[in-house]
């Protein structure tokens, strides 16, 4: 009967209970066990409220700082746009003002990818759930970087139903997801490759696939969705490494799942979303 109670307070606590308890008496054999298990189940709530104070106190830091970042940066883009505007300037000068002009707006976008990133993590992102249709948010996210598309080495491949593929989420959060995983895989493709966009039923959940052949060796092991995660450390790119970390953290705040494979250099991202 001792034995028991102490395997089934094992059983609750490897089930995620920390608060399971055993009632083994003084008298038993198994005390000292049962005792020591109660020490292993402290320790553990402590390591958890400690990782949980931590991890709250480094979103607030990022957050703040990011805040911080935010007005200095602002002023800095007001005057760099008044410079735009001057005229006979050398060519030089002009020059050295594109090139500012470039940075600060890759600094603001990087900025405002923490800060969102910071949010998500903390669990203060805000999410509006509609019911919209999926099939059409994908081609309004291919139009709107129809530019940005035309001017890669790659091209897109759609599968898309006709009929409306309903789902219930966050439309402006899922327009961002599909944009950065669209804009990965435009920016990483083998040149003179396509990029495969579908959309499908599955169940109770719609299913919209990316797929891509790198231009560079995909490592086994990698998780391409950590934060400032660059999968080849050479780029210059402007990239910040957040773009597949944020449409993470946006699908799975739809209440959506955000699976990423890969199979030599496919590299494949497929977004579930609950329909409705």
């Amino acid at each position: 009967q001792d034995w028991n109670a102490l395997m089934a307070q094992i059983t609750e606590m490897y089930g995620g209970n920390l608060n399971a308890v055993n009632h083994v008496p003084p008298t038993s054999n198994l005390y000292d066990c049962a005792m020591q298990l109660n020490m292993i189940r402290t320790g553990i709530e402590k390591a958890v409220e400690e990782g949980t104070k931590a991890d709250r106190t480094k979103v607030e830091l990022i957050t703040n700082v990011s805040h911080d970042i935010k007005t200095p940066l602002t002023s800095l883009i007001s005057y760099i746009q008044l410079l735009k505007q001057e005229e006979g300037l050398a060519e030089h000068i002009a020059d050295y003002i594109r090139i500012l002009d470039e940075k600060s707006d890759r600094l603001k976008n990087m900025v405002q990818d923490v800060f969102t990133v910071s949010q998500a993590a903390g669990g203060q992102l805000e999410v509006n759930m509609e019911k919209l249709d999926l099939g059409k948010l994908l081609y309004q996210t291919l139009a709107d970087m129809d530019e940005v598309i035309n001017k890669s080495p790659v091209t897109i491949k759609t599968e898309i139903p006709n009929d409306p593929v309903m789902v219930q989420a966050d439309g402006q959060r899922m327009y961002r997801v599909f944009q950065n995983i669209i804009g990965n895989a435009v920016k990483y493709s083998l040149a003179g490759s396509r990029v495969y966009l579908t959309l499908k039923e599955e169940g109770e959940f719609a299913a919209a696939c990316v797929k891509n052949t790198s231009s560079h060796e995909l490592l086994h092991g990698l998780d391409f969705t950590e934060r400032f995660f660059r999968g080849d450390k050479s780029r210059t790119d402007g990239g910040s490494g957040l773009g597949l970390s944020i449409a993470k953290s946006f699908t799975e705040a739809c209440g959506g799942e955000f699976c990423l494979e890969t199979n030599a250099d496919l590299f494949v991202v497929t977004v579930r979303v609950r329909k409705g």
